[in-house]
């Protein structure tokens, strides 16, 4: 349940960012969230994810936002909600550059912030996505095609 706390304050750093349209803007989140994080008791590990997964944000961001615009074939992100977005950049970010996390724990995560953050149609919009995604990675993997 850790884990899932701070995927959650990774995501909402993230949206502010989104929100600030500066990926190197100071944190106001992370200090109104330090509360709820020190009455969680999170431990090293889960707060050097939430460090990660800024640093992640802030180098990789336009490699993380090519590669949802090429699955999300019918959308441009400026039309994405800025929520949904965050989520899918978390997930992605996760998938491409923390190899301990398994894709199908991105996936389903990234679903049930959705469920919990958007509107009803998000976590299957975000779920196809995803999936496409880690669907391609695998076969690139396994000898296929291009990724990325």
């Amino acid at each position: 349940m850790e884990r899932r706390l701070a995927r959650e304050a990774a995501m909402c750093l993230y949206y502010e960012r989104a929100i600030k349209k500066d990926p190197h803007a100071d944190s106001t989140t992370l200090i109104d969230m330090g509360d709820v994080l020190h009455r969680a008791r999170l431990d090293d590990e889960n707060l050097a994810y939430i460090d990660s997964a800024l640093h992640l944000y802030e180098q990789h961001l336009s490699e993380i936002d090519a590669c949802i615009e090429q699955y999300c074939r019918t959308w441009k992100l400026d039309r994405l909600s800025r929520v949904d977005l965050s989520i899918l950049r978390l997930a992605v970010a996760e998938m491409r550059y923390i190899d301990e996390i398994p894709y199908k724990v991105s996936v389903n995560e990234a679903v049930e912030l959705a469920k919990k953050y958007s509107d009803e149609k998000s976590p299957n919009f975000i779920n196809g996505i995803l999936r496409a995604i880690s669907q391609a990675e695998n076969e690139r993997q396994a000898g296929g095609y291009a990724f990325f």
